[in-house]
């Protein structure tokens, strides 16, 4: 595990970065706390640089057993210490500074921190660093790990190394030149076009940060109706379709590769969802017996909730924009989720598009038997392989989330209550749960939960991110006696 270390290290040295530069906001704004990130800044430097000499000189290969336990590690250890500044720079204790941390982290959304202007504001910076830092683990993730992995059935390592022209040995370098400067210059252009519509520098910076990493903390306690701007709306709308879509379609653009990208047709069945839906919400907020809206408005809104839950990022337009639509299609579409190699939720379209496609071919087998059909989404070739990972990917997801509601339910006045913040939990879209149902006049705020079920939240965003399957393949001792 010398490779795990090493890289761990490194990554402990970048957070304690950004903790040096939420000290400086405290500093500026003169505001208590900065002590505190600094002292945990100069610790965490100190640990990654221990934990680097002790293995500078040691030769070790990142295989894939090692890069399934660096992402275990990584998503488990960075919101614990991440936790600590939030836990002496505010009112939370330690379970409840966790339980926040892994919120930010996972970007499920906030927990705790639902008054944002009393929050410190350099805490509320590192919290929508977290944010927008567990989107970049995430697409680095997804690259460098589970897709070469195969990972519920994942384009396996060849292809992916065809369609981008990159080496098969050194998936996390390639991953980091793949990701970093797409996903960091995505945040600079879009936090420009924030400051260009009026907001705020710190606004425009944590809005940008949310919408890439498809978060849903936002830098203002009322939410989107506090930067009302179509305008703003639009940049935003953007952005989330942008944390979305698969990287690799975003280097396929980039490069020109213009054939090969409309060849990527779960990005554009995403963009075909977003609109159709779109159009649905817009519709339902038009005829709308208790607060119709105008037609210009009711597109506005329409599109940015249908965008908002396709990407799971979970920010609503205004309050009750998610309530008014019934709840079976919110819980299909946020169970769905965005595109693969995304900063999303969900099981991905790509799944549910290979096992629609599958379905319709053994329809079709009934009445041409003898018929041989090549199995093709796009330019991916399907093999029989990868379909079993998928169904198999698509069972465990429906069986995981009844099993985290069942554990919920004794803490919940209703299963419907448990099943939401299962839902919610598991795919990081942690709004959903506080959008305001019908039924959920009585459902508490995670953060009034008991402690254990308060732990049960914490494993199932977890999971959410690191994908169940690989959750279940760190569990399998045969994985490691190989």
């Amino acid at each position: 595990m010398i490779a795990v270390a090493r890289s761990s290290a490194v990554a402990a040295a970048v957070m304690a970065g950004f903790m040096l530069v939420a000290a400086l906001i405290a500093l500026l704004r003169n505001e208590p706390g900065g002590g505190v990130f600094v002292a945990c800044a100069v610790m965490t430097i100190f640990g990654a640089g221990a934990v680097h000499l002790a293995v500078r000189h040691r030769a070790a290969r990142l295989d894939r057993r090692a890069a399934f336990a660096l992402v275990a590690v990584l998503w488990a250890g960075i919101p614990a210490l991440a936790a600590i500044p939030v836990a002496a720079t505010t009112t939370l204790g330690p379970m409840a500074a966790w339980l926040e941390a892994v919120s930010a982290f996972t970007t499920t959304g906030p927990v705790y921190i639902h008054d944002v202007e009393s929050v410190p504001r350099a805490t509320l910076a590192w919290l929508l660093t977290l944010q927008w830092g567990g989107g970049l683990l995430t697409l680095v993730g997804f690259v460098a790990v589970l897709g070469p992995a195969g990972i519920g059935g994942l384009p396996d390592r060849s292809a992916r190394a065809a369609l981008l022209g990159v080496s098969e040995t050194s998936a996390l370098d390639d991953a980091l030149r793949l990701v970093v400067p797409i996903y960091l210059g995505a945040t600079v252009i879009g936090t420009f076009l924030m400051l260009a519509a009026g907001e705020r520098p710190f606004d425009a910076l944590g809005l940008a940060g949310a919408a890439l990493s498809t978060g849903g903390l936002l830098p203002d306690a009322d939410g989107m109706a506090a930067h009302g701007s179509s305008t703003v709306k639009l940049i935003f709308i953007v952005l989330m379709l942008i944390g979305a879509t698969s990287i690799l379609w975003h280097r396929l653009l980039l490069t020109r590769r213009f054939r090969l990208a409309l060849g990527q047709q779960e990005n554009i069945a995403l963009l075909l969802l977003v609109l159709l839906l779109g159009i649905a919400v817009a519709a339902i907020d038009y005829n709308s017996a208790a607060s119709p809206l105008f037609l210009p408005i009711a597109l506005e809104d329409g599109l940015f909730t249908a965008v908002s839950l396709v990407t799971t990022t979970g920010v609503e337009p205004h309050g009750g924009a998610f309530s008014g639509l019934p709840i079976t299609l919110v819980v299909a579409v946020v169970f769905v989720g965005g595109a693969t190699f995304s900063t999303a939720g969900g099981i991905k379209i790509y799944r549910a598009g290979i096992m629609l496609l599958q379905s319709c071919l053994e329809l079709e087998r009934l009445i041409h038997p003898n018929a041989v059909r090549p199995r093709r989404l796009g330019q991916q070739q399907i093999t029989l392989q990868m379909m079993k990972a998928i169904w198999i990917m698509f069972g465990v997801a429906c069986t995981s989330v009844a099993a985290l509601a069942m554990l919920l339910a004794p803490a919940m006045p209703s299963f419907d209550a448990a099943f939401i913040a299962a839902l919610s939990a598991l795919w990081n879209v942690g709004p959903i749960y506080g959008a305001g149902w019908e039924s959920a006049a009585n459902w508490p705020d995670w953060s009034a939960l008991p402690v254990y079920a308060q732990v049960v939240l914490i494993i199932a965003m977890t999971m959410g991110r690191l994908e169940i399957l690989l959750v279940l393949a760190l569990a399998n001792f045969a994985l490691w006696r190989r």
